[in-house]
């Protein structure tokens, strides 16, 4: 794993560090308790070998109470890591989540959607895994590797000297396979986010595929999709399959060749079966570990993709481009000032070179140009909803005078969520209800909410569907029930029903009073209410 991927993993898991230490040491303590079995069991075999009955029955009562402690230790772990993985999954969730919902949602968001829902479905959990199962695997098998080496060096240094030399056969194996195991997981979790953006994709597009019927098309494309998938399957399949053969193969021909040289020690006369049981069990459980450590390791080297993919996620807030800034003047009118505006996208496609523009408020302005103006990027500049690429350029500056931080942006296909009306309308702040009802009333939906089962607590989703322009009049109630100073509109006219759109002139002749309004439009019906009209042309 990379230094500051490392870094990043361990600053972003600090606060669960003494949690995950307290069950690391009651664990530790359970598998050292477990380090006493092979010493039990050669006692066991020693006293029958001697038929000597009481301290055969008094070992056999010292390795049933060695058992007994050793599973109410394991059931206690397995709770207490429960409630630890309960804890950390929470709160991982809830920073990526929250993570998420501060993306800029162009150029990132909408390119990455395939990619966003893996980092919920595996990524995070590959993350916790490494910290409170894997990291703590490694630690506490180190430990017991020591206990073990301390009590097989008193029974059999020679036995001690070839589990070390057979010890090192894992460690080449877990390095080789590991490193290739990664570079098929990473293009694994590339053709898993295809999957799942063409799922969601399809989702969205469902209608269009079925109003051209083009299911066998996108069918075909879908099991090209899924073949892709299994082919990257098949290759983990066929490493792990290499990996396992390496293993038995080494270990087959380890346990041979200590059977025969612990065999010809107990001929010769130099051991007893006990010991000699006690020293093989000892061995054995020393390989175990360190084969344990290495899979871990191995594990760990696979997740650094995840880990990579995570912190790319959340590095990619730093990356938002802005020029925007506030400031608070005396005496000031409050405006919007942009000067010496220039911007190029990363393929060199100019869109504005030193653009200069105020917007004063209150007032209702109109966005004009053609396609490719740079309408809906200049939106986007102001609402700071763009991510850096390379080759990107944004330089002059947007400057926000006396007016608060938020933005009000309605577009063509407003965001409705599985929620109640009212909760959608005001994202659970406390509203005035006067207010509501007059927003209600001045974008048409009180006539639509009354006909609804609960009113207001009606719960859009499967059952209730609103259509297009009643999504639309109900975006527009959110934005004006907020207490945004400035408000843009992106095009919203050409999604609306007519009934909208003919109270969207009155609403918009009484806003300009009280917002600072930006609308993007090719409608001239507006025109004769505007404070002013920006026209935007195209950079060749």
């Amino acid at each position: 794993m990379k230094n500051y991927t490392k870094k990043w993993s361990i600053k972003f898991m600090k606060p669960f560090f003494l949690s995950i230490f307290l069950i690391f040491l009651f664990s530790l303590l359970a598998n050292y308790i477990s380090t006493f079995e092979p010493f039990f069991t050669g006692k066991i075999i020693d006293a029958l070998t001697k038929q000597n009955k009481a301290l055969f029955f008094q070992f056999i009562n010292f390795f049933i109470i060695l058992q007994i402690i050793g599973f109410i230790f394991s059931l206690l772990i397995s709770w207490f890591q429960f409630l630890l993985n309960r804890k950390i999954g929470t709160y991982c969730l809830s920073c990526l989540y929250l993570n998420f919902l501060y993306l800029p949602t162009k150029t990132y968001t909408d390119k990455n959607k395939g990619f966003l829902l893996n980092l919920f479905k595996q990524d995070l959990s590959v993350l916790i895994s490494v910290y409170t199962l894997q990291v703590p695997s490694i630690l506490n098998s180190i430990v017991i590797i020591f206990v073990i080496t301390f009590r097989l060096l008193k029974i059999d240094c020679l036995l001690f000297v070839l589990t070390i030399i057979v010890s090192v056969i894992p460690i080449i194996l877990a390095k080789i396979f590991g490193k290739k195991q990664a570079k098929i997981t990473k293009i694994q979790y590339q053709q898993e986010d295809a999957y799942m953006e063409f799922l969601n994709e399809s989702i969205s597009g469902l209608q269009e595929i079925k109003n051209y019927s083009a299911r066998k098309f996108f069918m075909k494309k879908f099991k090209h999709l899924i073949q892709n998938i299994y082919n990257i399957y098949k290759k983990i399949t066929l490493v792990g399959m290499k990996s396992s053969t390496a293993a038995f193969a080494s270990n087959f021909i380890i346990n041979i060749s200590f059977f025969i040289i612990v065999g010809l020690s107990v001929f010769d006369g130099k051991n007893t079966v006990g010991i000699i049981t006690a020293s093989l069990m000892y061995s054995q459980k020393f390989r175990t570990l360190v084969s344990s450590i290495l899979s871990v390791y191995k594990q760990i080297i696979i997740s650094k993709v995840s880990i990579k993919r995570l912190e790319d996620s959340f590095n990619a807030r730093k990356y938002k481009m802005s020029i925007v800034f506030y400031k608070d003047k005396d005496n000031a009118n409050k405006e919007i000032i942009i000067e010496d505006l220039s911007f190029t996208y990363s393929n060199g496609s100019k869109i504005f070179e030193t653009l200069n523009i105020n917007f004063s408020y209150p007032g209702l302005y109109l966005i004009k140009g053609d396609n490719g103006s740079g309408k809906t990027t200049l939106f986007n500049i102001l609402a700071k909803d763009l991510t850096k690429t390379d080759g990107m350029h944004l330089t002059g500056s947007i400057c926000f005078i006396n007016l608060n931080k938020k933005i009000g942006f309605v577009t063509q296909k407003p965001f409705i969520f599985s929620a109640t009306i009212l909760e959608n309308i005001s994202f659970l702040q406390n509203i005035n209800e006067q207010k509501l009802y007059q927003v209600l009333i001045q974008t048409k939906l009180d006539k639509v909410i009354k006909s609804l089962p609960h009113g207001l607590n009606t719960k859009l989703g499967k059952n209730i569907l609103l259509s297009q322009g009643q999504m639309q009049r109900l975006a527009l109630a959110r934005c004006l029930i907020q207490n945004a100073e400035v408000i843009l509109f992106d095009e919203i006219e050409n999604a609306m029903d007519s009934e909208t759109a003919s109270s969207l002139f009155d609403i918009l002749k009484d806003l300009k009073t009280k917002k600072l309004i930006l609308m993007i439009t090719h409608n001239e019906i507006y025109d004769e209410i505007a404070t002013d009209i920006i026209k935007l042309s195209k950079i060749n």
